[in-house]
C-alpha cells in the first residue's frame, strides 16, 4: 500500500505539469513558471536556426571568397558570444531585486531570455539576407 501510495504522489506532478501546458490559460503562478521555461526553451531553439540559417547564407554566398566567408564567420561568432553575455548580464540585471533561486527570479530571467532571443532571432534572419 505504502509503494502505491508512493507512485501515485509521484505521478501528481505530471498530470498537474501536464495540464499547464496550456499557456494560454494560465491561473496560477506554477503555471506561470512553467510557460515562462517553455518560452525561454522555445526561444532558444528558434535562436539557434536562426544562427544555423545564417551561417548557411554565409556559406552560400561567400562561396567564392574565402577569405571573406571567413572574416565574416569570425565577426559572427565574436558578435553572438557577446550578444549573449549582454543578454545574460542584462536577465541578470531585470531580476535584480528578487532572490537568486526564487521562482520568480527564474521566471523573470527566463521571460527575458526568451525576449532577447526572440529579438535576436529577427536580427540574425535580417542579417545577410538571400540575394
Amino acid at each position: 500500500m505504502r509503494n502505491l501510495l508512493l507512485f501515485a504522489a509521484l505521478l501528481i506532478p505530471l498530470s498537474v505539469a501536464a495540464t499547464q501546458s496550456d499557456c494560454a490559460n494560465i491561473s496560477t503562478s506554477q503555471q506561470v513558471d512553467v510557460c515562462a521555461k517553455q518560452a525561454k526553451e522555445s526561444a532558444d531553439a528558434n535562436l539557434n536556426v536562426s544562427y544555423q540559417r545564417l551561417i548557411k547564407r554565409v556559406g552560400s554566398q561567400y562561396q567564392v571568397d574565402a577569405t571573406l566567408r571567413d572574416e565574416f564567420m569570425k565577426k559572427l561568432k565574436e558578435s553572438q558570444r557577446a550578444w549573449l553575455k549582454l543578454r545574460d548580464t542584462n536577465c541578470a540585471l531585470e531580476a535584480f531585486e528578487i532572490e537568486v533561486g526564487q521562482p520568480a527570479y527564474v521566471t523573470t530571467v527566463n521571460n527575458c531570455v526568451a525576449r532577447m532571443s526572440l529579438d535576436r532571432s529577427v536580427y540574425l534572419d535580417k542579417t545577410l539576407p538571400d540575394l
